[in-house]
């Protein structure tokens, strides 16, 4: 069943009471794989790599259980190799994941930063595939900020979890509830928006 926390600016201490409840866990138990590549553009963005992991460590995930996956490293799906075609034993963060790799995670968390090029990266490499093929089998999705929006429909070519717009920083957020139905939401740096299964709700 499909899990995704959405959040605006990643977990608030409510929140973080939410999620572990959700992914039944302890945290020193829960395998990490996390994406920066949304991040790279400025050293603001870079500053946030670096705030995420801090907050996923003072959750109490330990350092040897993130791993990072920056698609940046990996070719494109269409692109035939040349030069490097006898190479086979790539290292796994080196290269496009399997479904089956990447459910060996808890948890997949996309930092914030700039959510175009995220999404780029993401369809560019056929990574994309694999998360929807993960989240079904049930990996944990955290987006913040840009993690997020990429999921949703400020993009035609987006994850497609929901139709509507997320926008991001909001000084005031959509009700907590259910989702409206095709309205842009808007979220404040406490909101998140919850899908499980079918089920899909704004909360905090």
């Amino acid at each position: 069943m499909r899990r995704l926390l959405l959040t605006s600016a990643g977990l608030t201490k409510n929140l973080e009471v939410f999620f572990f409840d959700k992914i039944q866990k302890r945290a020193c138990d829960i395998k990490v794989i996390f994406v920066p590549s949304a991040s790279i553009m400025n050293d603001g963005a870079r500053e946030g790599i670096s705030l995420c992991i801090f907050n996923l460590m003072n959750m109490g995930i330990l350092e040897e259980n993130i791993s990072v996956y920056h698609l940046g490293y990996l070719l494109s799906k269409n692109y035939t190799r040349t030069y490097s075609s006898e190479v086979t034993d790539i290292p796994p963060l080196y290269r496009l994941l399997s479904v089956d790799e990447l459910n060996h995670y808890d948890l997949l968390v996309f930092s914030g930063g700039d959510s175009a090029i995220l999404l780029s990266e993401i369809n560019r490499t056929g990574f994309d595939e694999v998360i929807k093929g993960s989240v079904e089998n049930g990996l944990f999705y955290l987006g913040v900020s840009a993690g997020s929006m990429v999921t949703a429909g400020n993009f035609p070519d987006s994850l497609g979890y929901i139709r509507n717009e997320i926008h991001v920083h909001c000084k005031e957020g959509t009700n907590c509830g259910d989702l409206p139905k095709d309205n842009p939401v808007y979220l404040a740096d406490t909101q998140a928006i919850w899908i499980e299964g079918n089920s899909v709700q704004i909360i905090d």
